[in-house]
């Protein structure tokens, strides 16, 4: 079960439309779970190795090396053996602290932190590029990647400390920067990133497997595209320090921006086509809504994915769902009751005075509540995939027409950047402990 505190939710709010609104996502979280969505994508047949549309005659391939990083990688790597065997010669990947159970039978499994990253990801990356680098002309290198990579696969470029990247990654996370915009800057300032992966392997083939936690599944920005050439300018990633103000404050980073050093400079187009790299997603954020939308159907009750791709202020965003919430109940548009609202992206939390704890999932949760007041049989909320919303141990959060707090309560607990207080006052807090996966946000408003 994914949720860890159900009977506490269903105490604290209207059992049936709660009970229905966990189920639905749990479904979402179930359906990108790495064991599922690998052994459904990777198969071996007679003398092939089959991935999607890709095939690999097993007979070309001498060693297969099965590398990568993310806070799905673990799991990702063990469905790997599952499919593969004892084909698989050796292999490493580096995941969130916590997330093992140890190796595998030939992947060694390390460690890291994450969102900011520390000498545990640096060391553990290190070890990583150097396998990579053993890969021959008749090898195979499969490369895990999802969401979490681009904190857990940390190497700097010269000139850029780890305290640097930890400094850098503080302030960007609490400017409210999107993740493409991070993940643009994280690019120039690593040796991994921006296809420099798939530099380290080449001449190998390599079939990366990623599981997408970025708005849209850009290739580029998936834990800063480790085997995916960059095609953004260099004066992109300045431009994104200037917009947030970050630039005085980070001279070493804005001097390593602003150079035109080779070793500054992610993998081209022009390079990149020179090596034999199959990049897949085999999940992503339209994936578990999806799930979703079919369970919901199968319960009698009207779906509609209203995006896969929404960003902004997180209470703005849970403003505008929770209007829509009244209106279906209301007025039955944009879908009649009963009706699932359905929506996944990646909103954000612009922090500001002595916040309190919280995250973006849980600010979307109290942004609705308030919209949502004496609405009956509604519940309204969102989690993050990961089960780890923002900086807490809460997945995320969900409110109900019943729920006993008012207006100006959501609003105040919103101003100081405190959701988790409310949401554990008024047992809206939802425990998932890591799911070992990672598609971003689900968000759902069920009215019946």
């Amino acid at each position: 079960m994914i949720v860890k505190n159900r009977k506490e939710l269903l105490a604290a709010n209207p059992p049936d439309p709660t009970n229905i609104a966990l189920e639905l996502m749990e479904e979402g979280v179930n359906s990108v779970l790495p064991d599922r969505i690998i052994e459904n994508h990777l198969k071996v047949g007679g003398r092939r190795l089959v991935s999607g549309e890709e095939q690999y005659l097993l007979e070309e391939i001498d060693r297969v090396f099965v590398i990568g990083g993310g806070k799905a990688s673990y799991g990702m790597g063990k469905a790997v053996e599952r499919v593969l065997g004892s084909l698989v010669s050796s292999g490493l990947i580096v995941t969130k602290r916590g997330e093992t159970g140890g190796n595998l039978d030939n992947i060694k499994a390390l460690e890291a932190s994450h969102p900011v990253p520390d000498r545990a990801g640096v060391e553990a990356t290190e070890e990583l590029i150097d396998l990579a680098g053993t890969a021959g002309d008749r090898d195979l290198v499969v490369v895990l990647i999802s969401g979490g990579g681009s904190a857990l696969l940390t190497l700097p470029v010269e000139g850029i400390e780890l305290g640097d990247l930890k400094r850098l990654t503080e302030d960007l996370l609490a400017s409210g920067a999107s993740i493409g915009e991070i993940n643009t800057i994280r690019k120039r300032l690593s040796r991994i990133k921006g296809g420099r992966l798939a530099r380290a392997i080449h001449p190998a083939k390599c079939l990366s497997l990623m599981i997408s936690d970025v708005v849209g599944d850009d290739l580029r920005y998936i834990a800063s595209g480790p085997t995916v050439p960059e095609t953004a300018p260099p004066e992109v990633a300045l431009g994104v320090l200037e917009k947030y103000g970050l630039k005085e404050k980070h001279e070493k980073v804005a001097a390593v921006l602003k150079s035109r050093d080779p070793s500054t400079i992610p993998v081209t187009e022009g390079e990149f086509s020179r090596f034999q790299v199959t990049n897949q997603i085999v999940a992503s954020n339209e994936t578990a809504l999806t799930a979703m939308a079919k369970k919901a159907d199968e319960m009698g009750i009207t779906p509609m994915i209203l995006s896969s791709r929404l960003e902004g202020e997180s209470r703005v965003v849970g403003k505008m769902f929770g209007q829509l919430t009244r209106s279906i109940y209301e007025e039955g548009h944009p879908l009649p009751r009963p009706g699932l609202l359905l929506s996944g992206g990646e909103t954000t939390v612009t922090l500001s005075g002595n916040p309190g704890t919280g995250g973006p999932n849980q600010e979307f949760a109290l942004g609705g509540g308030a919209e949502i007041i004496d609405l009956p049989n509604s519940v309204f909320g969102a989690i993050d995939s990961d089960g780890e919303d923002g900086s807490t141990e809460i997945a995320g959060g969900i409110v109900t027409g019943a729920s006993d707090a008012g207006e100006e309560e959501y609003y105040s607990y919103l101003e100081n950047h405190d959701a988790s207080s409310l949401l554990k006052k008024i047992g809206g807090a939802i425990i998932t402990g890591q799911t070992g996966t990672n598609v971003n946000d689900i968000r759902l408003s069920l009215v019946l």
